[in-house]
């Protein structure tokens, strides 16, 4: 539909082609057999309604842009409506009038798109008086609402009309809105209503009703405008500095998720996407522009009682304890999942608490006899518990997947004593760049911190960093003090651009020396099986061929297995699996617990499978003696 956004709008040459290159497709689709024709039209064919907009009130569009829409509507009622008398088919026609939209690839031109970007650049906007109502409505919200209608299973009314629009509820003045992207803004730069003349064809309100899709399918808009502009704020997760629009890295058919693993049901309707990787040039911190997975306040862990993590975690705790003297102190896991480093932290003169947001680990963690309560740092002044203050805290592997990582900073600082320590482990970005390991990336891990950018968050939020470690080749680990002096001096890491092209350079050659193996097996009647359902076996099996290649991915994590692998929908097993259904090589995709997987391997097949592991952008063939 040419000229949707522009001056096209007030041209009816534009508008007439529109409507007849429409009826082009409806004809179309009548040829072909559609059951359903599916037409999106705009809440611009009502007019400069003063009233609730309600599918079967009569029509008065001003724009030869609404007009033009519903004549649409009425030629093709008429057209489906001939149809049917001359018992050639019954397509529905469904004319979904769609309201105010806003989101992500918003006009540059709209009052979202410019109250965003002016307030942010500390700008002025001049604007009308902003009295009349409105009603915005979120791009997802309005894609769910279309494909409510789309895929119906009940057949709908014939040549229904149907608003799609935001919640009724949430109408109200513009203004209001204009001041709610204000506040989202930090109160950046200032706003004058009145200085813009009123609209020729006089003030538009936007008053929808959407009872009648609500009843016909069940759909209604969920994302208040609060959180779809929170969502349109491509800002740093640090420093809030917006983030440039070049991206560093793009990764298309990526999973969606390393933890909601699809059944076979959900199986059906995954599928993967594509990921932006970014790099603040305030403070350097590398991060995915996009919204955290709905589980991001939940500690799922499915390597938590491997040896090589017992060990580790057995490890700090001592140097911890001893180093700093803490014995009898009172240590609190922020974000302790089901408990299982709680539980080697018992092991200690300490007492252990823990706290979790996910009820089902709670009670997991309960029924072993382990200290944990419910909750998430949801806000700065949130209380943890009921035994704070704290001495020490504990957050492992945690902090990367926060939207805002200083509100949780916050919080801890908030529930611990005044010279209280702690204890934090995210993923090594360096790591991810000296090795070359694309698949260390994941949407489940919005931020990629280095010691520098890790070391800024920290003392901007009034930690103080004693030391620093890189553990198990792939972890940045830190020892803290809460100092909130040290707020003040925090010093911004000197920005340096990451170098991206050995990353993009080791997928390609990983990319080829997997298809080679993949062929190679083909040849000779060979089959492969994957041994690891993390991240990191979920990006392999869904951006390579080794994911059309393997027989299954094997895992010892009971709540994974019977799932299928997100994207590439490969079946995870148990390890008994293999018995019934033997393949001649496993290639380990796990690269923390590389040894201990073979070894597990070994003693459960036997000599009689190959066994090939990643190391960093290449394959290699396990020895006894790596």
């Amino acid at each position: 539909w040419d000229g949707s956004g522009s001056q096209n709008r007030l041209r009816s040459d534009v508008q007439r082609k529109n409507v007849v290159d429409s009826m082009k497709a409806l004809e179309g689709a009548g040829k072909l057999g559609c059951k359903r024709f599916l037409f999106s039209g705009s809440q611009a064919e009502y007019g400069m309604s003063q009233t609730l907009m309600t599918e079967d009130m009569t029509c008065h569009p001003v724009s030869e842009y609404g007009k033009a829409k519903l004549a649409f509507y009425e030629q093709a009622h008429r057209r489906c409506q001939a149809w049917r008398e001359a018992g050639q088919g019954g397509m529905e026609l469904i004319h979904a009038r769609i309201f105010s939209v806003y989101g992500p690839g918003d006009h540059p031109g709209s009052l979202v798109s410019s109250c965003l970007k002016t307030f942010a650049q500390g700008g002025h906007m001049a604007l009308g008086d902003c009295s009349q109502l409105w009603n915005y409505l979120y791009l997802d919200d309005c894609i769910e609402g279309v494909l409510s209608l789309v895929f119906c299973e009940h057949a709908l009314a014939e040549d229904g009309i149907y608003n799609i629009a935001g919640d009724p509820s949430a109408t109200k003045p513009l203004r209001e809105y204009v001041e709610e992207m204000y506040e989202a803004c930090q109160k950046g730069g200032n706003f004058t209503c009145g200085l813009l003349e009123p609209h020729a064809e006089g003030r538009a309100n936007l008053i929808p009703d959407i009872r009648k899709v609500q009843k016909a399918t069940g759909w209604y808009p969920k994302i208040t405008f609060k959180e779809g502009i929170k969502r349109m704020q491509k800002k740093c997760l640090i420093c809030g500095q917006p983030l440039p629009e070049q991206s560093l890295m793009k990764l298309p058919g990526m999973p969606a998720s390393a933890q909601d693993i699809p059944d076979e049901q959900q199986v059906i309707s995954d599928h993967g996407i594509t990921l932006q990787l970014v790099q603040c040039e305030a403070c350097g911190l590398v991060q995915f522009c996009i919204t955290p997975v709905a589980y991001y306040k939940d500690v799922i862990r499915a390597g938590g009682f491997s040896t090589t993590m017992v060990e580790l975690r057995r490890s700090q705790y001592r140097h911890l304890i001893n180093t700093y003297h803490l014995e009898g102190r009172k240590f609190l896991e922020v974000g302790c999942g089901r408990g299982e480093f709680l539980k080697i932290l018992t092991e200690f003169p300490v007492t252990a608490y823990g706290v979790e947001h996910k009820t089902d680990l709670i009670r997991m963690a309960q029924a072993e006899g382990l200290t944990v309560f419910p909750g998430f740092t949801e806000t700065a002044d949130t209380v943890l518990g009921e035994h704070g203050p704290y001495d020490v805290f504990l957050s492992f592997n945690f902090l990367e997947h926060q939207p805002d990582p200083g509100k949780m900073l916050d919080c801890i600082s908030h529930n611990l004593a005044e010279d209280g320590m702690g204890l934090i482990t995210v993923p090594s970005l360096e790591y991810i760049l000296n090795y070359d390991g694309y698949y260390e990336l994941i949407r489940d891990h919005i931020a990629y911190y280095s010691f520098e950018t890790l070391r800024y968050l920290l003392e901007l939020h009034g930690f103080l960093v004693l030391e620093e470690e890189l553990v198990n080749r792939d972890t940045c680990a830190v020892i803290v003090r809460k100092n909130p002096d040290v707020a003040k001096n925090a010093v911004k890491p000197q920005w340096q651009p990451v170098d991206l092209s050995g990353l993009q350079s080791g997928k390609e050659v990983l990319v080829r020396e997997l298809q080679h193996l993949a062929e190679e097996l083909l040849a000779q009647h060979r089959k492969l099986a994957l041994w690891g359902a993390g991240h990191q076996g979920f990006t392999l099996a869904a951006t390579t061929c080794i994911g059309e290649a393997a027989q299954y991915i094997v895992d010892s994590a009971p709540f994974k297995q019977g799932r299928f692998a997100p994207a590439s929908h490969l079946p995870i097993v148990p390890p008994e699996y293999y018995e019934n259904h033997p393949v001649d090589v496993i290639l380990i995709v796990a690269p923390g617990y590389t040894r201990e997987i073979a070894e597990t391997i070994r003693s459960r097949y036997g000599s009689r499978v190959k066994i090939l592991m990643l190391r960093s952008d290449h394959l290699e063939e396990w020895k006894e003696t790596v």
